[in-house]
């Protein structure tokens, strides 16, 4: 078994484990010393990584759903599906995301945008997809947005942008994060 699929397995677990004293983990991705100070719940928070599968990222996103569901919501705070339930009000809302936001996985160190070095990482993301052939592609840096990333496709939506993009955006992502 991968390292990193034991150390999320391991997590899950002591996620799932009574909330009596726990022992202090490492995390599996630990921002470099010259990162910017972080509050003290985003340092509780799990943290996404650019070569985690698919599979990894539901894993992760786990105890968040739960939490979302104990308070009758789906992951985006909506009534779930099929389920005939109102959709909750914005103090509903409000109070399971405040109940939940510990649980809610930051985005990977490279994209995230407490990083200092965020946008030097979507420039070179965006020169390697440009590298391989994607016409539209451009930094994404919203303020106050969570997450530096890159938009596909160019005001018209390019197909073969968006498509190309696609296909390469994981290599480029894990070959730039090694500048």
């Amino acid at each position: 078994m991968k390292k990193a699929t034991l150390a999320l397995l391991l997590l899950l677990l002591a996620a799932c484990s009574k909330p009596e004293a726990q022992p202090q983990v490492a995390s599996i991705s630990t921002p470099p010393s010259s990162a910017a100070p972080t509050s003290a719940s985003q340092e509780q928070r799990p943290r996404e990584r650019l070569d985690m599968t698919p599979e990894d990222l539901e894993a992760l996103n786990v105890p968040y759903n739960q939490c979302m569901a104990s308070h009758g919501m789906d992951q985006k705070g909506r009534a779930p599906a099929g389920s005939g339930q109102p959709q909750p009000t914005k103090e509903e809302l409000d109070k399971a995301l405040q109940a939940c936001a510990s649980k809610e996985p930051l985005p990977p160190w490279e994209k995230d945008s407490t990083n200092p070095e965020a946008v030097d990482f979507a420039n070179r993301v965006v020169q390697c997809l440009r590298g391989k052939g994607v016409r539209y592609v451009e930094v994404n840096n919203e303020p106050g947005s969570e997450m530096i990333s890159y938009a596909l496709g160019g005001p018209n939506n390019d197909a073969a942008s968006i498509s190309l993009g696609l296909e390469h955006a994981k290599a480029c992502e894990i070959a730039s994060s090694k500048k």
